[in-house]
């Protein structure tokens, strides 16, 4: 896959140095805190902080979609029973705090699937947390999993949901992947979805691995990338690019795309 480090006077400044580079968003890239610097004594001694970026999107390149799931992939072997709990209880204890510090009360329960670490946030009035489009989650997600690596020097995949957002998300997206989908088999003719990030992409890709009628590919650049539905036996490269904002929900109109 391809990676970008990036280095700036704190973590956050090598975020975006290595964001600019790689030309994507947070959500699409996996992160590695490299070196999280020092100010130094009277600027003696400082270090910028370093990290390492890597594009989750690399892996949905593949023409047939279908190499980019992480269900086409071995799922990962369990933590130990003694590791998983421990690690069940420093997420749950970071995203309290955090959650505690912004004025929140809620009710935290944990377990650990695959070696990542799910941590499930419930309560009233939670909506806030969430944000427009998950992007306040997404950042309460990256806090969680930065404080939560630096503490066990090494990176914890942990996934924080509100209010089973992240889940119910999923569900909505594999129930539009099949209507869309029959929408294709019955019209014959690809389908252009609106852009989504590259987690989001995913799901429909895995979703749709084992159709027999239908394939799936990814097309445009970040952030406008998009998955394009194509009959079986109809060539990617046979479906014009869509790019750019603004043209209609999920799709543009054009001789061999079908505008949704």
């Amino acid at each position: 896959m391809r990676s970008a480090e990036g280095s700036g006077r704190t973590v956050e400044e090598a975020i975006r140095d290595a964001l600019r580079v790689l030309g994507a968003r947070r959500e699409d890239v996996d992160l590695m805190v490299l070196d999280e610097g020092s100010r130094g004594v009277l600027g003696l001694g400082s270090r910028l902080a370093r990290v390492r970026l890597t594009l989750l999107s690399e892996m949905d390149e593949d023409e047939g979609g279908a190499p980019e799931s992480s269900a086409a992939a071995p799922p990962a072997a369990a933590l130990p029973e003694a590791e998983a709990a421990e690690l069940i209880q420093l997420a749950k204890g970071v995203t309290t705090s955090l959650i505690e510090a912004m004025g929140f009360s809620a009710t935290l329960s944990g377990r650990e699937e695959g070696a990542q670490i799910y941590v499930s946030v419930t309560g009233p009035d939670l909506a806030p947390l969430i944000g427009r489009r998950g992007q306040t989650l997404d950042a309460l997600d990256l806090l969680v999993n930065l404080i939560v690596a630096h503490r066990e020097g090494r990176r914890v995949p942990v996934i924080v949901d509100v209010e089973r957002y992240r889940e119910r998300r999923v569900e909505t997206l594999q129930d539009m992947a099949q209507r869309f989908a029959e929408r294709v088999r019955r019209s014959g003719r690809p389908l252009v979805l609106k852009p989504m990030s590259a987690s989001e992409r995913r799901i429909i890709h895995t979703t749709l691995a084992g159709d027999g009628s239908v394939t799936t590919h990814s097309e445009g650049e970040e952030p406008d990338r998009r998955v394009v539905i194509t009959p079986r036996g109809t060539p990617p490269s046979g479906a014009p690019s869509v790019s750019g904002r603004g043209q209609g929900r999920f799709g543009s109109r054009s001789r061999d795309h079908t505008r949704l």
